[in-house]
């Protein structure tokens, strides 16, 4: 095993042919990040940073193969004007673990942040992996780190698991459209008339705001094929927004129903509606023999424990029969510059 003496200090990422270098230590849906390294943003506070920030380490003497990436971008909180750097992926090779070099990527990042008066440095934790003692031991309580509930992460791809749930979801979807009168129709390839009176109408009532097509998704690319509408009334009353992150993986990114319709049975209808044209094309329900969902072959989601529905809803649907449930928890650490 290679030693703590015998590699380099990290060093700022800032040109495409490190990026590319340095592209494989990250996964699939994060390089495209990595790529757009020197694009920047104007905060609340009419800073500009970089969007994304990232660090490698590579050997000395001259080798250039990369041993470790550390892979942030730099956010606004949504209610005030703190600003944070938050870690998105921080890897080391194999051969090259146990040297505490994602510990010195980790405080090499939080003195960029201190030097660029950004307000906290987080990161997700995920529990029960082979990642978690690493993570927990670099951000202990006791050095300062905050502790807080993260979101738990939802997979599905086994047709044989998930399809007598399709089945079951469909026979409820049938009973509660004749009970409750909502139809289910493709989201707008654009800003149609009833999505932007939507959209215009959720700064003065309780309710969300849908995914306007205008704009991008962060990772992966808004799917209108596999994205609904739920509409009542001649309203929009909910919506799932899905993101294709890659050719064999779906996101079901945002998914709404307004107040008052949490049991019509919209939510997991629209759900089903579109794992039936993203996982289950050609594939009879009545004598699945197949584990591999077609065309895509994976979907995900994410919730997280506060939401008032969907933890209940998720456990009891949808964990017997993911092929994987991680649930994370967020480490914080506040700068000694946070605004007052």
């Amino acid at each position: 095993m290679p030693t703590i003496d015998s590699f380099g200090q990290p060093f700022l990422i800032a040109n495409s042919k490190d990026a590319i270098a340095f592209k494989g230590l990250t996964s699939k849906s994060l390089r495209k990040k990595l790529v757009n390294i020197a694009q920047r943003i104007t905060c609340k506070n009419h800073e500009t940073f970089p969007a994304y920030v990232a660090w490698g380490v590579r050997p000395h003497e001259g080798q250039a193969e990369p041993v470790a990436l550390l892979l942030a971008c730099v956010q606004d909180a949504c209610d005030s004007e703190s600003i944070s750097l938050q870690i998105d992926s921080l890897a080391v090779r194999k051969a090259w673990q146990g040297n505490g070099i994602a510990s010195n990527l980790v405080d090499t990042a939080t003195r960029w942040a201190r030097k660029h008066k950004i307000n906290q440095v987080s990161l997700v934790m995920p529990l029960g992996q082979l990642s978690t003692t690493a993570l927990d031991r670099m951000t202990e309580k006791e050095a300062g780190w905050k502790d807080d509930p993260g979101k738990t992460m939802v997979t599905l791809s086994d047709p044989m698991k998930v399809g007598p749930l399709l089945v079951r979801l469909d026979r409820m979807a049938k009973r509660q459209k004749r009970l409750w009168g909502w139809k289910i129709c493709p989201y707008p390839e654009g800003t149609n008339a009833e999505l932007k009176e939507r959209i215009d109408t959720v700064e003065n009532n309780n309710i969300q705001k849908p995914y306007d097509p205008m704009y991008s998704f962060e990772v992966g690319i808004h799917s209108t094929k596999y994205s609904r509408i739920l509409i009542a009334e001649g309203k929009i009353i909910g919506w799932l927004v899905a993101n294709q992150v890659s050719t064999n993986l779906i996101r079901y990114a945002k998914v709404w129903v307004d107040p008052g319709w949490e049991k019509s049975g919209g939510l997991l209808a629209m759900v089903a509606d579109v794992m039936h044209s993203a996982h289950f094309a050609g594939i009879d329900l009545q004598n699945i023999n197949q584990h591999v969902a077609q065309p895509i072959a994976k979907g995900c989601f994410a919730f997280h424990p506060d939401h008032i529905n969907m933890p209940r809803m998720s456990e009891r649907h949808f964990r017997p029969v993911s092929d994987q449930w991680v649930e994370t928890r967020i480490r914080s650490f506040q700068l000694s510059n946070t605004k007052q």
